[in-house]
């Protein structure tokens, strides 16, 4: 059957229970005797003990299985109980070594060295776990201070006791302990170890509101500390992505530069090769103006002979020569003309630089959007300094922000110079295309003009040498063609003129280009530092979002684990009270349950002393004659 059967509660008498346990120097438990404690009259006790005995009374004890009853007029009355296989609630252990090794108790009296005690404490799992869960012990060792030297321990209230140390131990509810008392003895003796057990039943009363509210504020500051730090993490995170678009333009802007370094640099070359046929240009210049004034002295000494009515054949040949030396001379001044005019214009220099791989187009709008790309990335550079710069941890990279902003706003420079730059040189080279223009078409003209001239000149020889007759005819013809040629050498020295003017203004070109091409030198270089501290920005701008990863993870976690703190508290403060307070249920009997009025119980626990054996005096003094306390005294005695 299954239904369980009530059980009566016995109607004991009120008492008080001391527990008395004898061991051996290393508690290895020996007798338990009980002694209760009742008023006089008729007593009713329960308890299976091997011998029972009054200790302050004569009166007849009757046992019947484990009740026990007995009736006296004394006012306390003391009844001993033997109870030598009770388990009492702990397992102690004391162990002692000498200079390291393990020594028995008995072989230790009377030596000498390095002792270590060691005493262990721990719940006895055979007894029952209220008294482990109630009772606090109380466990004294006694050293004589002539006989050990050094004393040390740790947990221990050390009292000096006369020429003897006191080391006293409290162990609480629920609690063993294990710790060592090292002591340098000689001739070692000890008294015997005294450990008491009573029932704790504190009363404490916590003030929790304070604790509380300091809990409310920390979990509130937990989470604006959580708060942060996520929006730490979407900042950087911000930070992180602003600098990889910094990094790709920043490369990109390098690349750009670089090209645009190899093509001004060709550029270069081209403005030299120019610059050139600008030389042997003007060069030619000496020999065309030097054969028009052989032409001119030519026409003066034919007017001159022909004033004198005397010409020859040689002179006729003479000007034929010059006048074809002449017509050379101006179909070559007319194609370095042409030549001048297909190399200056913006067109061709465009045509140049495409050839040698850079489209100026391109140039100007890769240009402009570097210029709103690098203000872009400025304005968001500058919102993230603002985000950080006030956090002292992030000094580094708002001292690296700072540096880059400045070296973006150098590169915006340096770009709205490079485009005022291309603008001026497009204008220059339009005005001096202009200017070829013009002086191509009077080159052409000059040399249409001479062409007809020469034409004439080789017709009038050819006439002159079968016409020497006709002088007067050829003198007058010769005066018109001096003075013709008096406005075509006014024509070539003004051709002349100008190109002395273009080659001086083409070699400010020329100064333009070679400044343009250190710019262009020093725009690579700060290129290049703006890609490096680029990349060295997105390392700690890396390294700031996996920082602020993982600190958004910790005050994540942080917040979970002290959102209930409040409670978990509560619940600490209310486990640390039970443990040190004990249970506050009735007072249980240690003898048997069915005491039900137990008013206390106590426990006292002593161990053998360490002596050096002396020969003892025989006491003759019977039992039945001995008192109460002389009883209770040779419980101790062994």
């Amino acid at each position: 059957m299954n239904t369980a059967m009530p059980v009566l509660a016995a109607n004991n008498t009120p008492k008080e229970e001391v527990i008395y346990v004898m061991t051996d120097a290393c508690a290895n438990v020996n007798d338990v005797y009980a002694v209760n404690i009742y008023n006089g009259g008729k007593i009713t006790d329960y308890g299976k003990y091997e011998e029972v005995k009054l200790l302050n009374a004569e009166a007849e004890v009757n046992v019947n299985g484990d009740e026990i009853t007995f009736e006296s007029d004394e006012e306390k009355l003391y009844l001993q109980g033997s109870m030598p296989h009770a388990e009492i609630p702990w397992k102690i252990q004391i162990q002692y070594f000498l200079d390291g090794k393990e020594i028995q108790p008995e072989d230790l009296a009377g030596k000498s060295g390095k002792l270590s005690i060691q005493f262990n404490v721990e719940e006895n799992l055979n007894a029952n776990p209220e008294f482990y869960a109630d009772y606090a012990l109380q466990a004294s060792f006694t050293l004589d201070t002539k006989l050990c030297e050094n004393i040390s321990t740790e947990g221990a209230t050390v009292a000096n006791v006369g020429s003897k140390k006191q080391l006293t131990y409290t162990i609480l509810p629920n609690k063993g302990i294990h710790t060592e008392i090292s002591a340098d003895v000689h001739d070692f003796e000890m008294d015997a170890v005294a450990i008491n057990g009573v029932r704790l039943d504190l009363e404490i009363d916590v003030d929790r509101t304070e604790i509380t509210d300091k809990i409310s504020e920390l979990t509130d500051g937990v989470q604006k500390l959580d708060d942060g730090a996520k929006d730490l993490h979407d900042g950087a995170g911000k930070l992180k992505d602003g600098g990889d678009t910094l990094k790709t333009g920043t490369k990109d802007l390098y690349d750009g530069t670089t090209s645009l370094d190899e093509g001004i640099l060709q550029l270069s070359d081209g403005v030299n090769q120019i610059e050139a046929g600008l030389e042997e240009l003007t060069s030619k210049s000496g020999d065309l103006t030097g054969g028009s004034a052989e032409v001119k002295n030519a026409l003066s000494q034919m007017q001159a002979a022909l004033s004198s009515v005397s010409a020859d054949t040689q002179q006729l040949r003479t000007l034929t020569e010059t006048s074809g030396q002449l017509k050379n001379a101006i179909s070559a001044l007319t194609s370095g003309a042409e030549q001048l005019k297909n190399n200056t214009s913006y067109s061709a220099y465009q045509a140049i630089m495409q050839q040698n791989g850079l489209d100026i187009s391109v140039l100007q709008q890769g240009n402009a959007q570097a210029i709103q790309t690098l203000t872009a990335q400025i304005e968001e550079l500058k919102t993230s300094l603002a985000q950080i710069q006030t956090i002292p941890e992030y000094a580094e990279q708002t001292a690296q922000l700072t540096a880059q902003i400045a070296n973006l706003e150098t590169l915006v420079q340096l770009f709205t110079g490079n485009q005022a730059l291309i603008s001026g040189t497009e204008t220059y080279l339009n005005t001096l295309e202009k200017g070829t223009e013009d002086l191509l078409s009077g080159a052409k003209q000059l040399e249409n003009g001479y062409q007809q001239f020469d034409t004439a000149i080789s017709g009038l020889v050819d006439k002159l040498s079968g016409m020497l007759t006709q002088l007067n005819t050829l003198a007058s013809a010769i005066n018109t063609l001096s003075e013709q040629y008096n406005t075509l050498d006014t024509g070539i020295q003004d051709y002349t003129g100008g190109v002395a003017q273009i080659k001086d203004g083409y070699s400010q070109l020329l100064d333009g280009v070679s400044a343009l091409s250190e710019g262009s030198k020093a725009l690579v270089d700060g290129a290049s530092s703006l890609d490096d501290g680029a990349k060295d920005l997105q390392d700690g701008l890396e390294k700031l979002n996996t920082g602020s990863s993982d600190l958004s993870d910790g005050t994540g976690e942080l917040k979970e684990k002290t959102s209930d703190m409040d409670s978990q508290v509560e619940e600490k403060i209310d486990t640390m009270i039970q443990e040190i307070s004990g249970n506050s249920d009735e007072v249980i009997s240690f003898v048997s349950e069915k005491n039900e009025q137990v008013s206390s119980v106590q426990f006292v626990i002593k161990t053998e002393a360490i002596q050096i054996p002396e020969q003892a005096e025989e006491e003759i003094q019977e039992e039945g004659h001995l008192s109460f306390w002389q009883k209770l005294k040779n419980l101790f005695k062994h």
